[in-house]
Formats: C-alpha cells, structure tokens, sequence
C-alpha cells in the first residue's frame, strides 16, 4: 500500500505540473479559452494514456515539443512503473496461493508457530538431520517470504481450524514462539483439540506458570538459559564445573575461552606447556571461525579453545587460559532478560556488577549508571577504562557492534562478552573486538533440537552455528580400519577432525596422528555439517549416530 500511495502521490505530482506549463504556453499561443485548469487536467490525462481525442491542440512548435514529452513520459509511467511496481506483483500474489493445509501424508512431524531468527536456526538443524516440520505464520507478509524455503500455513495458530489443517493429530511435538500472551492462547487451543507436547518460548520467566497453567507440557527460556552461561563463564570458576560442556567417552569436551594476558598467547597447540596439563586441544574459534587443529596451530587473543580431558587436567588447562589477577569492576551495558539473569547469577557467586542501562533502576544493590551503552561519555562514567570485564546484552545488533568498538578502544585489556541477536551479526561483534559472542538464536535451537530428538538434557551447551559432533561405528569391512589418524589426514581431506574413540566401552581420549583406528571403534567426529557429510559418503555410513 505505501509503494501504491508514492506511486499515486507522484503521479499527481506529475499531472499538476504537466498542467501548470499547458495553461502557460495555451496563454502564450493566445487559445485562452484552453488556459484553465480542468481543460489542463483533462489535456494532460488524455495525453498521458495516449488516448489524444484531437479536441485541444497546440499549434507551435514549443507546445508540440511539450506534447510529445507528455505522451512519452505517460508510456513510461505505464509500462516501467505501474507495470512492474503495481500490477505484476498483484498478479503474482494472485498465482501464488499460500498453502492452506500441510500435505496429507505429513505425520511424526514438527509445527512451529511463529517465524523468527530462532526459528531460522532451528529450521536449518532439521533440514540437515531431515526432520519433518511446518511453519504456522500469522503475517502474510513474512509466511509468503519463507515460503520458498519451508513448509508454511498462513494463519493463526490459536484457531482450531488452523491446527487441524497443520495435522496435529499426527504431530511429534508443537513449538509455540511467540509472546508469552500469544503462547498462553496456543496452548489453550491445542488441549482442546490434542495431547501433543507443547514447548512453549518464555520471554518472561516469571509468566511461566501461567503457561504450563494454559497447557504447555515444557516452558524453556533462552534468555535465561544464555544469561546464566555468561555469568558461568565470566565468574570465578569453580573446580570441576564447565558451563555448556558435552560429555563424551568418559571425558568432557568444553570450551575456554583465551583472557586477555593468558600466557597461552602465541604458543603453539601442541607446546609441552598444554600437553602437560593432560587435555587434548582439538580445535580453536578464532573470531567465530572453527579451526580444526592439525598440529602446528598458533593460539592469539581472542580466541576461544575446544579442549576435551577429565575435570582435572580440563582445571590445569583453564587456570593457563587466564591472564595475571586484575583488580577492577565488571560491568554489564543492558539490564534486560539476558542482563536481569546475569546480575542474579553473579549476585550468588558473590560478585556485583556495575550495570549501565537507560533507565533508572530503582531499589537495586549493585552500582547503576543511567545512560546510552553506546556513548563514550556514559561507558567511561561507569568504569569501562578499569574494568576487569565488558558484558554487552543490547536488544539491538548495531548498538552491540557500536558498544564493542567503543568498549574496547578505552580497554585494550579487558574481556569483552557480546551477545549476537542474529547468528549473522556474530561476525561484525567478533571484528568489532569482542573476545566472545554468545547468540541468543543457537541458544534456543540447538535446545529445541534436543527436545525434538526426545533428548531429556536441559543444561545449555553451547556449540557454534555450523558446527556438530557425530559418532561413526567403524563396521566390518571399513576401509578405516588399520590405518593410522595421521594416514587419514582427515583435516585436509574433509576439514574435520576425531576428537575420540570409544573401544570395547573403554574411552580413549588422547587420540594422535599415531592413533590406528580398529574394527568396532566408535568415532567422535567434529567438523561443519559439510565436512562430516563427505567423510560419511567416502566411508559409505549413511545413517551417522549424533
């Protein structure tokens, strides 16, 4: 409608001025009987849409130029404007119903109602691990923009007839992600019509009752979830306690995060200082890239570790990943979902934050500047040049790039937590001087994924956009089989890496190049969904254990 008012506004626009310069040269011509302004309008339409009864003409050379000015401008105006801007998309919009029903033969699936960039993420996992699922929009706009790319019902998911024509009948489970308002209001349709599990997104924590009041089966919030692994990570650690950490064979694989001045900095992944603590580096993020580790890797600053050892030399490992003890604030820019779980987390681990938000916080015990997060004066009023820590939980993506940069050109020194709204913005927040981006979409999907594989875990592991972990049984026959890891060059070959190996249920952690692979061996994979898919297609495994 707003191109159609601008097209419409402009052509008026346009009338008034073709009939300004027609009553001036009529007057100039002396045909003064021609010289108002409804013969003007009535000239000028008709010349524009090339219909040119004859009835007023011009008879000088300058109104005959102005004529055939006029008519060409009108065919203009008709074929490369209201053609293409107004008509073809009507015609398109008309040719191209939106679906009403899911196809009949759909069942065991998934219905996810509302489209957001959790929702991107989320459809991306269950493409590449072929879960069948559909997308329930209420905006027209945004279900026939994601139509090409997924399975859409436009309509209101809180409307019985819409959740039949989704077949929930023969659901595997139903995600509501929308408000909390609107979730209460799914939830209640669907326990009229279905016993389908229901997920329900809590924005607010503290209007989860009312959810599983309404008939939600499992409420999660991500918020929550992102909020207390930063505060995890950002605190004093505690001996044996990784937060987001995956166990496998026996042994725990984590990330660390390089801090600013740990005398891991410039080392090599295989120096006798790491070997020595007993884990296994076995790949690096530099500035949100996954770099397998074939050997002679360099760790910078900025850089987050995947180590994988039992708790006690994962301890050792850690205490290297910190640079020497500074004394100074922590500070938090943004008190909102993500931020409140923080100053709570922090607040039990007996640390109190200096907290930066644009509202005055009222009855609050840390230390609070009112102010824009993305202003120098407001960051250096509250401490960022001395601060130990800069955790930025801004609702907007451009203000986390702005506050970053500003942050860490007063702060060279300090460790800078972001969090990415946008799994695309993690990059820019990375190059902006960010240690470590946390998004609030791989929060959600990758506990979405679990909870759609009928996995029970609710604790939060954090594992980056583009990367996974698969487990390969090594059968009779493999052509894996006697040959060393370092004969396999995995790395090179596909670009991911076994991080271990599980044999007769014995785990083996401290895998190398001198590792010789055996029959029955179960095979820890890591690498991009690309690479894993390839090493699976050489060695002809089809269905890969995840």
């Amino acid at each position: 409608m707003r191109r159609v008012f601008c097209y419409v506004l402009a052509a008026l626009l346009l009338v008034a001025l073709y009939g300004v310069v027609f009553m001036e040269l009529m007057s100039c011509e002396g045909q003064l009987d021609n010289a108002d302004t409804v013969t003007a309008v009535y000239w000028v339409i008709t010349t524009m849409t090339t219909v040119g009864y004859g009835d007023v003409v011009f008879e000088s050379l300058a109104g005959r130029i102005f004529s055939s000015i006029v008519g060409l401008s009108g065919i203009f105006i008709l074929f490369a404007v209201a053609l293409p801007l107004i008509v073809t998309p009507g015609l398109e919009r008309l040719s191209h119903e939106l679906p009403s029903k899911a196809p009949p033969k759909m069942r065991d699936h998934i219905i996810i109602c509302g489209y957001n960039p959790i929702v991107e993420a989320l459809a991306e996992i269950f493409q590449r691990q072929t879960v069948p699922f559909l997308v329930i929009e209420r905006s027209e706009e945004t279900a026939r923009k994601i139509s090409k790319r997924y399975q859409v019902i436009w309509g209101d998911p809180a409307e019985k007839g819409v959740l039949a024509s989704a077949n929930i009948q023969s659901a595997r489970l139903l995600i509501a992600n929308e408000r909390d308002e609107r979730n209460a209001e799914i939830a209640l349709t669907v326990r009229e019509i279905s016993d389908v599990v229901v997920v329900a997104l809590a924005e607010d924590l503290a209007k989860a009752r009312f959810l599983s009041y309404a008939g939600a089966s499992r409420i999660i919030s991500p918020k929550s979830l992102l909020g207390t692994f930063i505060a995890q990570i950002t605190s004093p650690p505690r001996k044996g306690v990784f937060p987001g950490a995956v166990k496998l064979f026996g042994g725990v694989l984590v990330e660390l995060p390089i801090y600013p001045g740990s005398p891991l900095i410039g080392k090599e992944v295989r120096d006798p200082v790491l070997i020595e603590t007993g884990a296994r580096v076995v790949g690096m993020w530099q500035k949100g890239s996954f770099v397998s580790i074939p050997g002679e890797e360099v760790i910078r600053s900025h850089s987050v570790l995947m180590a994988l050892g039992v708790a006690e030399s994962l301890d050792r490992l850690r205490e290297l990943t910190f640079g020497p003890p500074r004394e100074g604030p922590l500070m938090l820019i943004g008190y909102g979902d993500v931020g409140r779980r923080i100053v709570k987390v922090l607040s039990e681990r007996g640390v109190s934050p200096s907290v930066v938000d644009k509202r005055e916080l009222c009855d609050v015990c840390f230390r609070h500047v009112a102010g824009d997060g993305t202003t120098e004066e407001v960051l250096v009023k509250s401490g960022a040049k001395e601060a130990v820590a800069v955790l930025i939980m801004l609702n907007d993506d451009s203000d986390v790039v702005f506050a970053t940069l500003l942050a860490r050109n007063l702060n060279g020194d300090a460790f800078i937590v972001a969090r990415a709204n946008h799994i695309s913005s993690a990059e820019k927040i990375y190059r902006a001087g960010a240690d470590y981006v946390a998004s609030v979409p791989i929060v959600a999907s990758q506990m979405l994924a679990r909870i759609a594989q009928r996995q029970e875990e609710e604790e939060f592991t954090m594992i980056y956009e583009e990367l996974e972990m698969a487990r390969f049984r090594v059968g009779f026959g493999s052509r894996l089989v006697g040959k060393s890891l370092g004969e396999l060059n995995l790395q090179k070959k596909f670009g991911c890496t076994v991080a271990a190996i599980e044999r007769d249920g014995r785990g083996i952690l401290a895998v190398g190049p001198d590792t010789v692979v055996e029959r029955g061996d179960l095979l820890a994979v890591i690498g991009s969904f690309e690479s894993i898919e390839k090493f699976s297609r050489r060695y002809r495994w089809r269905n890969p254990l995840r």
